[in-house]
């Protein structure tokens, strides 16, 4: 993997070339969504790297490929990781992802797209974490049959939708998330549907070993619909099944078929934005039966014409917990597939029985710069139910003779784009532990980051 990081290297070199660029969109998070068919136009290739966005195949005649790909370089320290006064959870270390990815357009209709992951990890005392290692895989490959406005993609590919709550190719990581999936798609105008039946793809450290999750299933139905009376404003609205046959929360382990019926109010009416999240789950749990929920909102004010535009934001959320680890029944929600940084990039906690209040800042000195502070409270929904990490394991059992408060953290990250195509960014957190988990013996967790990606 030597040559990867000469590689890496080199790309990150390339990106200080001062070459004269027409302006062009930001790379996308998912980017096979991204589209360079306009630079058949040979007047239009004004970047320094379009003779890798199309090139086309056979004069043309049979289509054009284009490539892409990512370099991400991420020093990551802890001190007291998940609240542990353990040797191992003071840690400092490297996190190194390489993406290529290379989309072949034939005709009008069918396209395929490949893209092949590698990520290393270095310095860890108790080795990678499984979001941290892969040697190289297979990360996404899938066929689109094209009649417009429906497409059918079939193959490894990754998924996201609305604010990736539940649904999330899990950036922050050092490996992103795909699924082995089939599915609908329908694009017209401002209406999108989309309908699958997926299996995540597991994670495996060596080299071509990545496959789905035997007998863990998902699929469901996403759409996302305007509101004519209000222009700027949109409804997202979704079912989504899960069949895992090795659950695991407080309660125990056990098969788990769950259903979650969801809806979304999002937008912009002026310098106000928000972001409305209902979700209810329902299915069977063991013999027990499952009664979960989780509502989430943000909201933002932000004042144009002041200095760095600041947006004075209040985000608030709240998701069920167990009520009784003796009960065969269970509330505790499932939050699916969602960011691995969910509440701050020290991903600590992960978004099942807790409830928060999180006022938070961001600035905008310039187009190039953005800053975000915030701090977050915590608290368990459920006396019963423990907390737990963003992968869902337990990190600490409920207990209702202890505390509610679980803690509060203050976060700040800073995130310069350099360049289209290169971007630094940092980020730190302390974590001040609340009763909770002073109560199970834990402590204040300190965390930073540093991180550069090169896109191409």
């Amino acid at each position: 993997m030597k040559i990867l990081g000469h590689v890496g290297s080199f790309a990150l070199c390339l990106c200080c070339l001062k070459i004269a660029a027409q302006e062009r969109p930001a790379f996308k998070s998912l980017r096979y969504d991204e589209d360079y068919s306009f630079l058949a136009n040979m007047a239009q290739r004004t970047e320094w790297l379009d003779f890798l966005k199309y090139i086309p195949v056979a004069d043309g005649r049979a289509g054009y490929v284009s490539i892409g790909g990512e370099v991400r370089e991420r020093f990551e320290t802890y001190e007291n990781e998940f609240f542990r006064t353990d040797s191992d959870a003071d840690n400092a270390y490297l996190l190194q992802r390489y993406l290529l990815h290379v989309d072949y357009h034939p005709t009008e209709w069918l396209r395929a797209f490949g893209q092949l992951q590698s990520s290393l990890e270095d310095g860890r005392s108790a080795g990678p974490r499984p979001t941290d290692e892969d040697t190289i895989d297979v990360h996404q490959l899938f066929l689109d049959l094209a009649w417009q406005p429906v497409t059918v993609r079939v193959g490894r590919q990754e998924m996201a939708f609305g604010s990736e709550r539940l649904i999330s190719v899990r950036d922050g990581p050092n490996n992103r998330r795909s699924f082995d999936a089939a599915r609908v798609l329908y694009r017209a105008e401002s209406l999108s549907i989309d309908g699958f039946f997926s299996s995540p793809v597991e994670v495996d450290p060596g080299a071509f070993d990545d496959q789905h999750i035997h007998d863990l299933w998902f699929w469901g139905g996403y759409a996302t619909v305007p509101c004519p009376a209000l222009p700027g404003i949109k409804v997202d609205f979704y079912y989504l099944g899960l069949h895992d046959p090795g659950a695991g929360y407080n309660q125990g382990a056990a098969r788990e078929e769950r259903h979650t019926l969801g809806t979304r109010f999002f937008g912009k009416l002026g310098h106000w934005d928000f972001n409305h999240e209902a979700m209810y789950q329902f299915g069977h749990f063991g013999s027990g039966d499952i009664n979960a929920w989780s509502v989430a909102t943000d909201h933002g004010y932000t004042l144009e014409q002041v200095w760095a535009k600041p947006r004075l934001g209040l985000k608030a959320a709240i998701a069920s917990g167990d009520r009784d680890d003796a009960d065969a029944d269970l509330q505790t929600f499932n939050p699916l597939f969602p960011r691995g940084n969910y509440f701050t990039e020290a991903s600590l906690l992960g978004p099942e029985n807790f409830f928060d209040v999180h006022p938070c800042l961001q600035l905008r000195p310039s187009a190039q710069w953005l800053i975000d502070l915030g701090a977050d409270f915590y608290w368990r929904q459920s006396l019963d139910d423990g907390i737990y990490k963003p992968s869902g394991s337990l990190i600490y059992a409920g207990d209702s003779s202890f505390g509610r408060f679980v803690g509060t953290d203050l976060s700040l990250l800073v995130s310069w784009q350099t360049t289209r195509h290169l971007t630094l960014s940092a980020a730190y957190t302390h974590f001040f532990a609340g009763q909770f988990i002073h109560q199970n013996n834990g402590t204040d967790v300190n965390y930073g980051a540093v991180w550069i990606a090169f896109k191409f």
